[in-house]
């Protein structure tokens, strides 16, 4: 494969958009990664996840599609090499504004060995993140390829930006608490729209125009309001269904700011509930509280996953529930709300938890073509314990 070369791009002029966050704080993320990549033996870093990249650069786009780099050293701000259209949002509204433009017909993996040329780094070690979604089997293996052509070393370093993602600095926490009003507003909208002989879609309809409103941006994951036999699917969006009387709803709703997701979950009945749904629905509530009553610094995430199995299993439903209690939750690109690739709470799981961090849980018991019962909140790890940042009732609504 040919290598070529392209020239970097820098940004100037007036930023058509405030960065998200102010300097200081993407200089600190900067130096965590290059510490990252010293222990890691690295003289440069290639990230590939719109997370990271938005994380690093300010870049943002859902136009993530094709292929985007971000070229990370130790001497230099970040370099995204980019669809030469999605330039614009790195060097229009990014932090060190530094782009290598290339056109829909351009070879990017060539122009990245490029551009690690041009730095002087195309011989030394590089850091790939293998894991990442974004960049294709093929993609990587020419990546690899190029640069053992030009006598350089590719290696895996996925998780490197992960790694300082995983605790939250105030200025995100202040996002994932705006995201969490946004999500609390569109339950309660939903809440208040769902009644027997409307549908899923007029429902999540309602609740994703209220948010909308409130500055809410696109999800990770798309708005979840579901009924009946419907909710026993996991992750049933929309789909028509006239709510009857009876039915549980399911309402999952990503609030959005900034990138920075903030999710409730929360379920309802259409009339009276049967008797069953309301003992499945004690037994979810006890499992959300036991688990952030256990949620602190040094916990270990199996434990606190052992912790809501017992409880789930003290009620009878162990058989009920397998899937984990909670996951990551931060920066967010679809198609994923959550983080749980970074740190998640799940079985045998020795990871300790630590102040800084920032969950989803979901505790639900699924029961294929009958219904699911589901409970969720969004909550930060404290120095002192577990802070839910999604305020709203866990009682059970009729509608």
């Amino acid at each position: 494969m040919a290598v070529e070369t392209s020239r970097i791009r820098e940004g100037t002029g007036p930023l058509i958009e405030a960065l998200p966050f102010d300097n200081a704080e993407y200089e600190r993320r900067l130096a965590g990664v290059r510490q990252g990549m010293l222990a890691r033996g690295l003289d440069a870093l290639l990230c590939f996840s719109p997370e990271n990249i938005y994380y690093l650069t300010a870049h943002d786009t859902p136009g993530y599609y094709f292929y985007q780099a971000s070229i990370v050293t130790h001497d230099k701000g970040p370099i995204n090499v980019l669809r030469r259209i999605e330039a614009t949002n790195t060097l229009g509204r990014g932090w060190t504004r530094l782009a290598v433009p290339y056109g829909d017909r351009e070879d990017p993996v060539g122009i990245t060995v490029g551009v690690l040329e041009e730095l002087g780094l195309a011989k030394k070690t590089i850091g790939a993140e293998a894991e990442a979604w974004f960049v294709t089997p093929k993609q990587y293996s020419q990546l690899e390829a190029a640069v053992g052509h030009v006598g350089g070393r590719l290696i895996d370093a996925s998780g490197t930006v992960e790694e300082l993602r995983a605790i939250k600095s105030p200025a995100e926490i202040a996002y994932i608490r705006a995201a969490s009003r946004i999500s609390e507003l569109g339950t309660r909208t939903a809440i208040d729209a769902s009644r027997e002989g409307t549908d899923e879609n007029a429902v999540a309809a309602a609740a994703i125009a209220e948010m909308t409103r409130a500055g809410g941006e696109y999800g990770g994951l798309p708005a979840i309001v579901n009924s009946g036999p419907r909710t026993s699917l996991c992750h049933a969006v929309p789909g028509g269904r006239i709510l009857e009387r009876g039915d549980v709803i399911e309402y999952a709703l990503p609030g959005s700011v900034k990138r920075y997701a903030g999710v409730l979950i929360r379920i309802a009945t259409v009339g009276t509930p049967d008797p069953e749904i309301v003992r499945r629905q004690a037994a979810v509530h006890d499992a959300v509280d036991r688990v952030i009553a256990a949620i602190r610094p040094g916990a270990l995430s199996g434990d606190v996953h052992a912790i809501s199995r017992s409880v789930m299993e003290k009620h009878g439903y162990g058989h009920l529930h397998g899937h984990r209690t909670g996951y990551s939750i931060g920066v967010a690109y679809p198609p994923d709300w959550g983080e749980g690739q970074i740190v998640s709470i799940w079985a045998d799981d020795p990871t300790p938890l630590r102040e800084g961090m920032t969950f989803q849980l979901a505790l639900g018991l699924f029961e294929l073509g009958k219904y699911l019962v589901n409970m969720g909140e969004t909550v930060l790890v404290t120095k002192d314990g577990c802070e839910s940042l999604t305020q709203f009732s866990r009682e059970h609504f009729v509608v």
